[in-house]
């Protein structure tokens, strides 16, 4: 059965993979690659139009380039589709429900929920059954949840996708290289990291390896709904940006920050300069991350 792979996602590259040690294929390994297909695979949708991808572009850092985007029945989404970057780190998933912490249990809002619809699945039995008729998957099952006896289940389905996620790594952007002693920023950047840690108070909320505190805050005039802080790792190319993609480019974002006095041009652009040493290059074009090969793997 040939699955509606996302032909349009252009960095991928064929035959390379998340392969262990040696060129083994693990149990893990198996995992890996079985969510990698999944992820890239539109048959996880109700009509075979929309993969998780769609909406994850790895140019992006896996968000999508637009304020919301629409589900398989043209209703409008109502939420910016966040970065995957280092999801595999958080404790916390979606923008507003504190209460959704695994990558398994966060699996099912896409492809499941209906407020709004997204990939539209009606149910677990024609999940399960879209992807128990296809031989690769079949095989991938059996070598990657060995104790499961290889059974495809909406649990395994989650769990394989989820093992592929944990590997949206980004650890190598120019900020990452100076930490590490390999570089050193130009003056420019230096000054905005400088106010980014000080002066802006910015990492009080973008704290850590993660540049968030993974809190929820209240933000704008609806102080009664509480906010996600998100990750700023390759924040350069995921605009639009805030919870509802209401702000087009950096400089409305930080202007954005209620309460906040608004920075003078010379110290915003230093700030936009050291926010753009965040971004991982490797992880936008790093192809064992990209569209799979038709070929199994397997």
């Amino acid at each position: 059965m040939m699955r509606r792979w996302v032909r349009a996602l252009a960095l991928c590259c064929a035959g390379v993979s998340l392969l262990g040690s040696g060129g083994t294929f693990s149990e893990q390994d198996a995992r890996v690659q079985l969510g990698r297909r999944l992820f890239y695979d539109a048959d996880l949708s109700a009509d075979g139009s929309m993969s998780c991808a769609t909406c994850h572009e790895q140019r992006h850092a896996f968000a999508d380039g637009n304020a919301t985007h629409p589900g398989v029945t043209e209703e409008a989404g109502i939420r910016n589709v966040p970065s995957l970057g280092n999801v595999g780190s958080f404790t916390t998933l979606t923008w507003i429900d504190q209460h959704i912490s695994r990558l398994e249990t966060q699996f099912f809002v896409p492809v499941m929920g209906h407020t709004p619809v997204e990939m539209g699945m009606p149910d677990r039995a024609t999940l399960v059954g879209r992807i128990a008729d296809d031989t690769c998957y079949r095989k991938l099952f059996a070598r990657g949840f060995t104790r499961e006896g290889g059974r495809i289940t909406p649990q395994t389905i989650a769990q394989a996708v989820a093992a592929f996620e944990r590997q949206l790594v980004s650890r190598n952007s120019r900020w990452d290289q100076q930490q590490r002693g390999e570089i050193k920023l130009n003056s420019q950047e230096q000054r905005g990291q400088k106010l980014f840690f000080g002066q802006g108070a910015c990492s009080t909320c973008h704290a850590g390896l993660l540049f968030t505190d993974q809190k929820f805050h209240a933000f704008g005039t609806d102080a009664k709904t509480l906010i996600r802080t998100p990750s700023l790792r390759n924040v350069a190319v995921t605009a639009p940006y805030w919870h509802n993609g209401s702000a087009p480019t950096l400089h409305d974002a930080l202007v954005a920050h209620t309460g906040l006095s608004p920075l003078p041009p010379e110290d915003e652009a230093a700030v936009e300069a050291f926010l753009a040493t965040l971004t991982d290059r490797t992880f936008l074009s790093n192809p064992a991350l990209g569209l799979p090969p038709e070929k199994c793997p397997l």
